[in-house]
Order: structure tokens, then sequence, then C-alpha cells
């Protein structure tokens, strides 16, 4: 049965994903956002224009227009700071019968997490966010959205997401560095377990089912090793990749560390 969704973003990366999944499944979609990215996306689709970090919500509360509880689901997207979810769910107050939090693997304590690893501090007193206070954040925002939603509460936390219209070339420069061969520095083991899922189906997907809470975390389940990568056996006469292993002292940014290391041993840079 088609859903009424209310997806908070949805024109850039992730929420992008989403909405086309949610569209192609049949639901009826409406966006709210800022209006500044994907202007040109889905047609015909209705867009609420606000901006969630001047906290005006006016065309959210006016979208409704009087249907009661207009929508089956909210998809927040867009949410990074506790300020950010209560004034939605201010201005959503008896519209949304449930609410789908996507968070963040970061809320973790530690690496190799699942649904029951033990969660970073929950932080509120500040909005800057960078290494170290993003997965705190994440973490205030969840325990928001299931204190005013309850059992009607969903929270996704998926890990490294890649994908079309992924900006940030964090996926996409390991891919053409083992493309070109030779000595690949890798800021973590090689031999670490890795699964790949398909995030764009889960969050629209599952606010069709009942109200239990759910809390959901996309890097789990079945996995294979980073042994198994093709790039690493290589039989198409290109260069085979090498793995030039880096030990990385803790609190660096991995990334950035692994590529100053790595310039001297490939002889060129490698951004």
């Amino acid at each position: 049965m088609p859903m009424r969704l209310l997806i908070l973003g949805g024109t850039a990366f992730v929420g992008r994903a989403i909405v086309a999944d949610a569209l192609e499944q049949g639901h009826d979609v409406t966006l709210f956002g800022r209006g500044r990215t994907g202007v040109d996306l889905f047609p015909g689709v209705p867009r609420l224009v606000g901006d969630r970090d001047g906290d005006d919500y006016t065309a959210l509360r006016a979208g409704a227009d009087g249907r009661g509880t207009a929508w089956d689901a909210v998809v927040d997207v867009s949410g990074y700071v506790p300020r950010h979810v209560a004034g939605a769910m201010d201005a959503l107050e008896g519209l949304a019968r449930r609410y789908l939090f996507i968070s963040s693997n970061a809320v973790y304590a530690g690496p190799g997490a699942d649904e029951d690893t033990p969660r970073k501090e929950p932080l509120r007193d500040t909005e800057v966010l960078d290494n170290e206070t993003y997965g705190r954040l994440k973490a205030a925002c969840e325990d928001d959205v299931v204190a005013r939603y309850g059992r009607r509460a969903a929270v996704v936390r998926p890990g490294v997401v890649v994908g079309p219209h992924d900006t940030s070339d964090s996926f996409t420069y390991w891919v053409r560095r083992a493309a070109a061969g030779g000595r690949v520095a890798l800021p973590a083991d090689p031999d670490q377990p890795v699964q790949v899922v398909d995030a764009r189906a889960g969050p629209a997907r599952g606010g069709r089912r009942g109200p239990a809470l759910r809390r959901a975390d996309r890097t789990g389940g079945r996995r294979g090793g980073a042994g198994g990568d093709p790039a690493r056996r290589r039989g198409d006469g290109r260069p085979a990749v090498r793995v030039q292993r880096v030990r990385l002292d803790p609190g660096h940014d991995a990334l950035a560390a692994a590529h100053r290391r790595v310039e001297p041993l490939l002889g060129h840079r490698a951004g």
C-alpha cells in the first residue's frame, strides 16, 4: 500500500536516493528543504521550503493543509544537531505517525560495532560538526527522536555511504587508485571485514512495518573480507595492486594521514 512520506532533505546524496526509491515504489512523497540543491529533480513532487538552521518550519506546518495526520512517516536525512530534530518534531506534532531518523555508525564508542555496542556520550552544548562531535551530536538526536516518538521511532545508522552523486570522493578515490595498480597505502587492515548494503530501500520501505521501535546498523550482517576485492587479484593485464600497510597514530585523520605517508612511497601525490 502506498504511503505518504515526508522527506526532510532529499535532493543531495542519501536523501536523493531514498526519494527516487520511494517514488519507484509508488509512494506519495513530499520534500522539505532549503530549495537550493536539486531544484530540477523530481518534477511534480511537492516541495516545502524552509531552513532548519534558521528554525524556519512555517512551510512545513502549512504543508499539512488541514489534513490531520498528514504523513504516514517522516524520513529525516538532514538532522545533524538536536535543535534540528526538535524543531522538526515540534512542527510535525500530530502530523506524522512515524519518524525515521538517519543517524550514523559514528555514534558507536568503538569499531566493529553492532546495535548492542555502547554509544558515545550524547552531546548538546555545541553545534560545531567535526570528527569529535559528529557522532555524539547524532547520538543526542537519536535520543530526542526516541523520547518523542517512542515505539513509533526508527533509527538507521549507516556506515560509509557511497554511490551516485557522492561529492566527497572518499570512496571513488580508492577505486581510481586501485585501478592504477602498484602500491596502495590503506589506512586500515586490508583483511578487515566489509559488507555492501543497498541503503536506498531500507528507510522508505521500513515505514510500512508495524510501530515497534527499531534501530538498524546498516553495516552488520553477512560480510566478506577486503582480500576478496577483484582489484587485488587482477587478471585483465593491468598492474596488480600491492597493499602498503601504514601504521597510524590514534586520533589522526586516517585518510589524510595515509595520503601524507604514502606520497614518498609512490612518488606522487595520492590525492
